[in-house]
């Protein structure tokens, strides 16, 4: 029989079935020695249900397109040097966990401390037998992303808990919202930005992560995800991570919708500093007409129509080729404002903070 596998296929019956009756069923067998409960977490019920009966009569799993790949690429077995001695001590020999198996954990939920791996191709597992106790323990290097625990915890609780997708809403999408990274465009549904997600991702998880799961993210792959549609729980993890949701407030109660732009607005509002339109589109990183589009959707009065000035006089400054050059391209960087624009809001703003 295949007796090696990350995904359960129709041994696990075949094996059981030898056994004395009553020593294990193969319902608490596949709930909680394998790790069918977190590459099924959001599985819709149906599919879900299929599963698991193909499994309990000894036939095939069916779940496919799940990576088993770590994070670098690279494929192995892992173990926590801690539990290792512990289960020596306890039980006479140590033996592999299941949640340590989980490709993106690299770091012990009970010990906290790094994973040790042991390389081999996945597919070679059903040819060699590879107790854990044949396995020298090693030292763990020392040292962990700030990432590296509350990642542990979401994926933990995906394998361990009993968690299922909300109906109606998504916790993920409105927190990602709310940590300003949907599209700049004012519009009933907000839409999230791949080109910010991709970035924040890069900038907190590193190189390797981003090239395993969000180099080739899309719109599309978000739309899936914000109707809870893919079946992958990796990215789920690592995108509710990033905005700091643990799995109790990922399928817990719907969040509020809180609007980035609409905040950064009434805080130029309540500011009173005086803005001309065109002044505070650049301050807030839109195009003047979108102001009008989002006053409108929360009925704010457009506060910059009141305080628009005459402006008669000028300010010349001489600047060297680098300075130009400096102020230009962070104009740029600042959606593209005019240079006088830009130039004018940053003499407010220091004004704003001096007034302060």
């Amino acid at each position: 029989m295949v007796h090696g596998r990350l995904i359960p296929g129709g041994d696990c019956a075949a094996i059981l079935s030898n056994l004395p009756s009553g020593v294990l069923s193969i319902d608490d067998v596949l709930a909680n020695h394998t790790l069918l409960p977190y590459y099924t977490r959001f599985f819709e019920t149906d599919k879900k249900r299929q599963v698991w009966e193909a499994l309990q009569v000894g036939r095939g799993s069916g779940i496919t397109s799940v990576r088993t790949q770590m994070p670098d690429g690279t494929e192995g077995l892992k173990f926590c040097p801690n539990c290792y001695l512990l289960d020596t001590q306890e039980y006479g020999e140590p033996f592999w966990r299941r949640v340590h198996q989980i490709p993106l954990l690299g770091y012990c939920p009970m010990h906290k401390i790094r994973l040790v791996t042991v390389p081999i191709k996945f597919a070679r597992l059903s040819e060699v037998f590879l107790p854990l106790g044949s396995v020298q323990c090693q030292e763990v290097e020392h040292g962990k992303a700030p990432w590296m625990e509350p990642l542990t915890d979401m994926l933990t609780a995906l394998l361990c808990r009993d968690y299922a997708p909300t109906v109606g809403y998504n916790n993920l999408h409105t927190a990602l919202i709310n940590a300003g990274y949907g599209v700049d465009k004012i519009s009933k549904y907000q839409t999230l930005s791949v080109e910010k997600i991709q970035e924040a991702a890069r900038a907190y998880y590193g190189a390797q992560i981003y090239e395993q799961y969000f180099a080739s993210l899309s719109a599309a792959v978000l739309s899936r995800l914000v109707h809870w549609q893919l079946s992958s729980p990796d990215r789920y993890a690592l995108l509710a991570v990033l905005v700091g949701l643990d799995a109790d407030t990922l399928f817990g109660p719907a969040l509020g919708v809180t609007d980035p732009l609409l905040e950064r607005l009434l805080s130029c509002k309540e500011a009173g500093v005086v803005y001309g339109k065109s002044d505070l589109a650049a301050k807030m990183g839109i195009q003047p007409g979108q102001l009008d589009s989002l006053a409108a959707k929360y009925q704010i009065e457009p506060f910059w129509r009141q305080i628009r000035q005459e402006r008669n006089r000028c300010i010349r400054l001489l600047l060297t080729d680098n300075e130009y050059d400096a102020i230009s391209q962070a104009a740029k960087e600042n959606g593209n404002t005019p240079l006088a624009v830009f130039a004018r809001t940053i003499i407010l703003d220091v004004l704003q903070n001096k007034e302060r």
